[in-house]
């Protein structure tokens, strides 16, 4: 088969690889046929994820058709259409039981390396899915796949935080970032019946599609976004802070936004070490932080493509590139360089 193969920090190729096969009895084979490219891909690209076996196949969002299921696998069939967790779980564990699929003592992921399961990914024209009954969510006919892809990782990514960072009807929400996932945690925060939502970033094109979708954009390039939050407020601040971006100065925006008693949820992805953390200025505040972590995809997936089958919500807006699997090269410049919000490849 064809696939988007790690060689190594900054170098990715496109070339042949094995066909997957069945290994244990939970696997299922997928025929991919769409296969997003991640902002979490880059950062293996970049060298910020460590443990990537140099030929391996990346990528961990798809849609696809199952091939072939080993003898445990009850839930699908040969046929099933279906969109895959990028969180691989073993739906057995203390954790897995109670809900909480993000801290499985399995933690595996596709397409990420040695340390979390050393995984193929879906960047390619098949892949494995272990423990496939818990992995693996149909996909109703209704929808394309453009509109299920995202629920095995950045829709219910965003599902996730809304939901843990208890927005409730009436709050002002404001949200750091409006890349991919920032963009859906608006659409899904929308769902709450806040009074406002504010969205905080410097790309034009980024700041007018959240504008497009319901947000007060906040061009940080041009104002002080703590003050713009704090205008909108009264001088209190916002309700809820959402981070969607990963990086230090975004986290500082969100501390600094948010009123007191407020709630700052974060799921931009981080692999600092270290923050500079002013506890006592948190403290005085009564600030809740949540940080929430690899997100807890099988607890919310069915809820986030219910939206979409509902009309609610509409994740194909965020998707500006489709390429064929041969042209991922192409497809990773655009997105590193922000030419593109999302490319979608096709094998």
């Amino acid at each position: 088969m064809r696939a988007v193969k790690f060689e190594d920090v900054g170098q990715l190729s496109v070339g042949d690889y094995p066909d997957p096969v069945i290994q244990d009895p939970g696997d299922a084979i997928i025929r991919v046929t769409t296969a997003p490219i991640c902002g979490s891909d880059l950062h293996l690209l970049h060298g910020r994820i460590p443990g990537m076996r140099p030929g391996s196949v990346v990528g961990h969002e798809f849609v696809g058709i199952v091939e072939s299921v080993g003898p445990d696998v009850k839930k699908f069939k040969v046929g099933d259409r279906v969109v895959g967790s990028f969180l691989i779980v073993c739906g057995t564990c203390w954790f897995c039981q109670r809900g909480s699929f993000g801290n499985c003592e399995q933690l595996w992921v596709l397409g990420y390396g040695m340390f979390t399961g050393d995984l193929d990914g879906a960047q390619a024209e098949k892949v494995r899915v272990p423990v496939a009954d818990w992995n693996l969510h149909a996909v109703d006919p209704s929808l394309t796949d453009e509109q299920a892809v995202f629920a095995g990782d950045i829709l219910t990514t965003a599902a996730y935080i809304c939901a843990r960072s208890n927005i409730s009807e009436g709050d002002t929400v404001a949200i750091t970032g409006a890349g991919p996932v920032g963009l859906l945690t608006l659409m899904i925060a929308k769902t709450y019946n806040p009074a406002q939502i504010l969205v905080v970033d410097q790309a034009p094109d980024r700041l007018a599609l959240a504008e497009s979708l319901g947000g007060v954009p906040v061009d940080m390039s041009k104002v002080n976004p703590v003050v713009e939050i704090q205008r909108a407020t009264q001088d209190r601040g916002a309700d809820i802070v959402i981070e969607c971006v990963g990086a230090t100065p975004a986290f500082t925006t969100a501390l600094n936004a948010v009123r007191a008693g407020g709630t700052v949820g974060v799921i931009g992805v981080y692999s600092e070490l270290e923050y500079d953390f002013p506890i006592g200025e948190i403290w005085r505040r009564g600030i809740t932080i949540v940080m929430g972590g690899t997100a807890h995809v099988q607890a919310h997936w069915s809820r986030a493509l219910e939206l979409v089958e509902q009309g609610i919500v509409d994740p194909t807006v965020i998707i500006t590139h489709t390429l064929p699997l041969e042209e991922a090269l192409k497809g990773y410049e655009m997105f590193e360089s922000r030419e593109a919000m999302k490319v979608i490849l096709k094998p």
